[in-house]
């Protein structure tokens, strides 16, 4: 594939795609066994998880905020760095603290957070540097290439978690950490730190009347309830109807499987156009609802099973179409890269911690209606998440 070859002769490339599969291994970890292990220790209380969530969403925003002139101006690549050795820090306390979690969620919830703000703020810039003109292939072949490594991981993580084997977890992240630093260190930024100054406000004014622009605000709103909240509440159901994250693991595998079939014949057979994006709506939604009459074994597998097939495409596209917008703007790649992620990474922030705060009331009324609500919210989240893309004008090189 002419994707590959272009990887192989650009060694920051190599090492963007290995440090984001790397992560992507990682949030996997805390996102679907840690939230499984959370809720498993509060008896199904998801309260607690729900302020972790709304901190580290906190956590990053301010990170971001705060940081965005050092990386404009100073260095990305460091930040970048910064942001993978305190990941293994933070993984590593989780694994030393176990059942203690539950007592430090909060300062976890922040120190999460700031880890992934400095991570993605340098790499959402490295990104779009580095992939201009290809970055519709990069997000596919990192999405298909991430979901073969997590065909084995999830029943690592899954056997680990059930034997409360912390100490060979942190074995594992140590050399997944390892790992992730040794890609980092093939990216290089000596040439791309701006000497134009950090100017946001400057920037919003720029793009007030861009229509393209204030869309691709609006999918990163909607990313922030589906991609996030949604998975959140998935993960719920799951652990309460098959109780044990051994089988979490094996289903995290089996629609990982299924993942990278969908992202493999998308890539091959279809463009990213209006009747892909609404058949994948409709069986999106079809899916919540079939959970909302029906909480059970069958019902979880059928969630699980269009999400891999079809919400995969969701996510791949609005992903793409971030990154494409933004560098079809010759004038904001020159001038505005790092003020236009913080402006989407603030959009998708506080469409987090909104969504979280949610969940985190419904939590408090501990009835299934609440958690109910909560789905009926999500899946409105697709269907805005879905036509939003759908506003956008696609082009033959905006292929998944």
């Amino acid at each position: 594939m002419k994707m590959f070859n272009i990887i192989k002769k650009n060694r920051n490339i190599i090492g963007l795609t290995g440090a984001c599969i790397v992560n992507n291994i990682l949030y996997m970890f805390l996102n679907t066994f840690m939230v499984a292990y959370f809720i498993t220790l509060t008896n199904y209380n998801y309260s607690k998880i729900s302020i972790y969530y709304v901190l580290s969403f906190v956590g990053i925003l301010l990170t971001f905020l705060i940081l965005g002139k050092t990386v404009k101006n100073k260095s990305q690549v460091l930040i970048f760095r910064c942001g993978i050795v305190l990941y293994f820090i933070y993984i590593l306390t989780v694994a030393l603290l176990r059942e203690k979690i539950t007592t430090y969620y909060a300062f976890l919830g922040f120190f999460y957070g700031i880890v992934q703000g400095l991570f993605w703020l340098a790499c959402h810039v490295l990104i779009n540097e580095y992939t201009n003109k290809i970055e519709n292939k990069f997000i596919s072949i990192k999405s298909m290439i991430s979901k073969t490594v997590k065909i084995i991981f999830p029943i690592i993580f899954g056997i680990s978690i059930e034997a409360s084997s912390f100490p060979y977890i942190a074995k594992i992240i140590l050399v997944l950490s390892v790992i992730q630093f040794s890609f980092s260190l093939l990216v290089q930024d000596e040439d791309m730190i701006s000497e134009k100054k950090y100017a946001l406000k400057e920037y919003i004014r720029y793009i007030k009347n861009n229509e393209k622009f204030k869309i691709a605000y609006k999918i990163n709103i909607y990313d922030g309830i589906v991609c996030y909240l949604l998975e959140t509440l998935i993960t719920i159901l799951i652990v309460m109807t098959f109780k044990t994250s051994f089988n979490l693991g094996i289903l995290t595998t089996i629609f990982s499987c299924l993942s990278i079939l969908s992202v493999y014949i998308f890539q091959l057979k279809f463009k990213s156009n209006k009747k892909v994006l609404l058949v994948c709506c409709a069986i999106m939604v079809i899916s919540v609802i079939a959970l909302l009459f029906k909480i059970n074994r069958i019902t979880v597998i059928i969630y699980n099973l269009c999400a891999s097939l079809f919400l995969v495409i969701l996510s791949n596209t609005a992903e793409t179409k971030n990154y494409l917008i933004v560098n079809e703007d010759q004038k904001v790649i020159d001038e505005y890269l790092v003020e236009h992620q913080v402006l989407a990474q603030t959009y998708l922030n506080v469409s987090r911690i909104i969504s979280y705060i949610l969940l985190f009331i419904a939590s408090l009324f501990n009835n299934i209606l609440f958690f109910k609500i909560m789905m009926i919210f999500a899946t409105m989240g697709i269907v805005g998440y879905s036509k939003a893309m759908m506003c956008l004008d696609t082009s033959e090189n905006n292929n998944l």
